[in-house]
């Protein structure tokens, strides 16, 4: 008996430590992480909508995949909104920004943050040819199709219908949300 309370006492002793190390490391990393990325969202909301000077959150529930909303402000007018949503496609959950451009009434433009997508083809939606034929579209609601699009239309990501469609819906709620002017 002794021949084996020793050794499991050892293996206890080691996943002891192992499992506070672990902790420690993530209680020292989260915040840094998180700086990282509120750095990358804010850089890509300027890229959306480079016009604007400062962005503020606003206290809106949405609903539906929105998760956060920014209305973007130059010299204290609005300019625009971005939308911070996070539609499920075809491998888990994608989390992305739409940009809707208020003076123009359109689509500023799309990015998205993060996705467990198929390397290689979902997760192609992170390329620029892709994501820029979002941009300058009418507030109208968006299909997705798999030839040659037409103006409202976008093209399907061979092999990644799943994934392009999960994007479209998201930026049709974005639109729709505008749209309702629940914001005013």
């Amino acid at each position: 008996m002794k021949h084996i309370i020793k050794p499991a006492f050892a293996l206890f002793f080691i996943a002891a430590m192992t499992t506070a190390l672990l902790g420690a490391v993530y209680r020292i990393t989260l915040e840094p992480i998180e700086n990282q990325h509120r750095r990358t969202q804010e850089r890509l909301m300027k890229d959306i909508l480079p016009q604007v000077s400062e962005f503020r959150e606003l206290e809106i529930n949405a609903g539906g995949s929105i998760n956060k909303i920014f209305e973007g402000l130059n010299t204290g007018e609005t300019s625009g909104y971005i939308l911070e949503l996070t539609p499920s496609g075809y491998a888990g959950t994608i989390t992305m920004l739409v940009g809707i451009a208020a003076a123009e009434n359109n689509i500023a433009g799309i990015r998205v943050l993060s996705h467990s997508e198929t390397p290689g083809l979902g997760a192609l939606a992170v390329r620029e040819s892709f994501y820029r034929s979002f941009d300058g579209l009418k507030l109208a609601p968006l299909r997705v199709v798999k030839s040659s699009p037409e103006i409202g239309e976008i093209e399907a990501i061979t092999s990644a219908t799943i994934t392009t469609k999960a994007i479209t819906d998201a930026v049709n709620e974005a639109i729709e949300w505008y749209n309702k002017g629940s914001f005013k």
